[in-house]
């Protein structure tokens, strides 16, 4: 399963939130830790954005840690 592209090349509204999405699944179900930075190089290839990238990793990392039962950071 490849990470989809954003809608758009240029920002737009719901666009973060789209980023959060595509890495989503990959991000839960499929990838340990240690494959992180290739699923970060992928988001990076399918045209998402630096900071968005990061910015979903951190996203998906917290909701993981609270599905795990940890306190919120």
């Amino acid at each position: 399963m490849s990470i989809p592209s954003p809608r758009y090349r240029d920002i737009y509204d719901g666009r973060e939130e789209e980023c959060l999405e595509a890495l989503r699944e990959r991000f839960l179900d499929q990838v340990p830790s240690k494959d992180m930075f290739n699923v970060y190089q992928e988001a990076l290839t399918a045209g998402w954005g630096l900071f968005e990238v990061r910015r979903a990793i951190d996203a998906l990392v917290a909701e993981k840690a609270h599905e795990a039962g940890a306190d919120p950071c």
